[in-house]
């Protein structure tokens, strides 16, 4: 029997790449390593010159192939207490001799795994931890015993609130929690204090990309895992994951299985949570693993923490994404394809990358925009529209209000709409907040509510935003005549992106009110302004808002100012819509919303979303938002996208979307990093970014449904 265990023992040491080296070349080891070690060079020839004979040779392999902040900083003291516990529970273990020296120097003397801080454990954890296994006849049986027994003893459960990924063992004790990472490496350490050879193990990705993950391996005459802090009673090669292992790619770096290795290999371990670390070195395991047979293991217990979001892959994402984010914009790979895309994100660094992405957003903004800001001029294909603005006041804190202002005209010669601009740039005063007229593209009698107009809109304000720091939920819209004719269109469809909206002397068309649920909305026009009967339709549509509000009290916040006696001018009556629009701020995210798609249909709206075929004229969705359930009805659309971030509910927790009574959706979503550069680039506004998405299909919903319209 210990011949079996000392064949196999070296055959796997040669199978697994780490060689052993010659008693010549460990010197030349040792003395590139003194001379590296800088002022610490001392403590370590200390060491070298201090060890018991029968122990030096663990000090030269542990000075040999210590990395560089080791060399620098290690004591004599440390090393020498080190060493002569791994030898004394060596030598006392019954599996001994089963244990060849290699083994023991690269998988039981180590005084650490990974990147931790380096604790002093090795005396402690003998002292605590050999009564634990002193029936144990076997490194196999004498690991299954410390993981069953020392995370309960030392009171530390596994946490995605622990304090740092890559804790040591005192530090995960003190905290009284760890994640997989930290709970393996106080594993590993554990079992070496006895004896029993043991190395960190792990993948950075798993190969579905739902997060990295972190286990033990031990050896007893082969090697064999086991999850720190799931015991499975005496039985290793079991665990939760099993399952996933088997799909690990060895050739792809991140989606393989690595175990540690002391010894210098042509391997690093990728760490997840630092990739920075170059210095850990690994084997590649993950032809074990992969040919592993399928059994249950699947029904085995996971960790059950507050998030399902595995914080290494996480905060591994968000260092890609720094990285990714550096290369010049001309440079970089579509986002969307990066592995950071994808991953399921932590509340915190979804919070990061946000603030990443925003800042790279504004540069960008600012370096290929400029031009178009000093020209004071947009185009949208043969299509182009001039602005004027000015700003007033001291800036808030959050920001400045933003006022568009649409001019008159439409439906008459290029000079009399000019006329029209330069009379609207001077028709209304802020006293805070920038004053924008923009000059209609086209001079036709709709040229304010045409295709183009809802694009041209979203830049200029996503460049005023950038420019100007425009507080995004304080952009108000307004406009006389031909002018007003496009706030009552543009308001109710693209009612997401304002605050409030002023009507002056205007016509809406066929436009519907439904939409203005969340925008302040102010009519004025004189009440004997016949044309176009605009007087009469404007007191429709009072009575619109007014039945509007009845019906849900908390939206449609509404005035309506028929000026009686007066005619299509208003002699600058109006401008009382100005300070009253002032009052009223944006809710980016209301709970509770009316979309109806216009004759300019849009895929978004607020945090409701349509696919490109869904979007249909006429189509009217209500969404409510109550704790963490949606609640939707929608008219002929077969799915909706519902969008989310933190701001709006708890997404660590299930999340549920009904509609007439039926449950269409319950679960959590995954922040990622693709869905909040997405929906930046859609609309590039700071309050309207969302980290997930909820798809729902609604087919057969629709039957025997009544959409109201208005």
């Amino acid at each position: 029997m210990k011949h079996r265990y000392l064949t196999i023992a070296l055959v796997l040491v040669a199978l697994s790449g780490i060689r052993v080296c010659g008693e010549d070349n460990l010197s030349t080891l040792v003395e590139s390593a003194l001379a590296r070690a800088g002022k610490n060079a001392d403590q370590l020839r200390q060491a070298l010159d201090d060890a018991p004979e029968d122990q030096k040779e663990g000090v030269r392999f542990l000075v040999a192939y210590m990395p560089q902040r080791d060399l620098q900083s290690l004591s004599a003291d440390f090393l020498l207490g080190n060493v002569r516990f791994a030898y004394r529970a060596w030598k006392e273990a019954p599996w001994k001799d089963g244990i060849a020296k290699d083994v023991f120097l690269n998988d039981v003397l180590p005084y650490a795994s990974i990147n931790e801080r380096r604790d002093d454990w090795r005396e402690e954890f003998y002292k605590r931890f050999k009564p634990l296994v002193a029936n144990a006849q076997s490194p196999a049986k004498a690991a299954a015993i410390l993981n069953q027994r020392i995370f309960k003893e030392l009171n530390v459960r596994f946490s995605r609130a622990r304090p740092k990924a890559d804790q040591s063992p005192h530090e995960a004790i003190e905290a009284g929690m760890a994640s997989c990472t930290g709970l393996s490496v106080l594993l590993v350490d554990a079992c070496r204090a006895v004896g029993v050879p043991a190395r960190f193990a792990g993948t950075p990705l798993w190969a579905d990309k739902s997060g990295n993950h972190s286990w033990v391996e031990i050896f007893d005459g082969d090697w064999h895992y086991m999850g720190a802090a799931e015991p499975t009673g005496d039985k290793l090669d079991r665990a939760w994951f099993t399952g996933r292992a088997t799909t690990a790619q060895r050739e792809h770096r991140l989606h393989a299985i690595y175990a540690t290795s002391f010894k210098r290999t042509d391997v690093t371990f990728p760490l997840a949570w630092d990739r920075k670390v170059d210095y850990v070195y690994a084997v590649n395991v993950t032809e074990r693993y992969a040919s592993l047979e399928e059994r249950d293991d699947e029904n085995l217990p996971a960790p059950k923490p507050s998030s399902r979001v595995d914080v290494e892959a996480s905060l591994h994402a968000v260092a890609q994404l720094k990285k990714y984010l550096e290369a010049a914009p001309a440079e970089r790979p579509a986002l969307a394809k990066q592995e950071c895309a994808n991953v399921a994100l932590t509340r915190g660094h979804a919070q990061q990358a946000e603030a990443l992405l925003w800042d790279d957003h504004t540069e960008r903004i600012k370096q290929t925009r400029a031009d178009e800001m000093q020209a004071r001029r947009l185009t949208a294909g043969d299509l182009q529209m001039p602005f004027y603005y000015t700003v007033a006041g001291d800036k808030p804190k959050n920001g400045r209000s933003l006022y568009i202002s649409l001019h008159g005209g439409g439906g008459a010669p290029k000079q009399v709409n000019d006329r029209q601009w330069e009379n609207q740039k001077r028709l209304y005063r802020v006293t805070e907040g920038v004053y924008l007229a923009p000059r209609a593209p086209t001079n036709t009698w709709n040229l304010w509510h045409q295709g183009h107009i809802d694009g041209l809109f979203d830049r200029l304000i996503e460049n005023l935003i950038v420019f100007e720091d425009v507080d995004p939920n304080r952009v108000y819209l307004l406009g006389y005549s031909a002018g007003g004719d496009g706030v009552y269109q543009l308001a109710p469809r693209m009612a997401d992106r304002f605050a409030a909206a002023a009507m002056m002397a205007g016509h809406p068309n066929e436009a519907s009110p439904l939409g203005l649920r969340n925008v302040a909305f102010t009519i004025h026009v004189g009440g004997s302004d016949s044309p176009y009967n605009r007087n009469n339709v404007a007191r429709q549509w009072g009575q619109k808002l007014d039945a509007l509000q009845k019906g849900d009290p908390d939206g449609y916040v509404h005035w309506t100012k028929i000026y009686e006696g007066r005619r299509h001018w208003l002699d600058g009556e109006d401008a009382a819509a100005l300070p009253w629009m002032a009052k009223h701020t944006r809710n980016p995210l209301p709970n509770r919303i009316a979309w109806r798609q216009d004759d300019v249909t849009h895929s978004r709206f607020y945090w409701l979303a349509v696919k490109p075929q869904e979007r249909l004229r006429g189509v009217e969705v209500r969404a409510n938002l109550k704790g963490q359930q949606f609640d939707v009805q929608c008219g002929d659309i077969k799915q909706l996208i519902i969008r989310v971030n933190d701001r709006m509910l708890n997404l660590d927790e299930d999340i549920t979307v009904t509609s007439q009574g039926k449950e269409l959706y319950k679960g959590r979503i995954r922040r990622t990093i693709g869905m909040l550069a997405r929906t930046l680039s859609e609309r590039g506004d700071p309050a309207s970014i969302f980290s997930g998405e909820i798809v729902v299909t609604l087919t057969g919903l629709q039957d025997g449904r009544k959409t109201g319209k208005m």
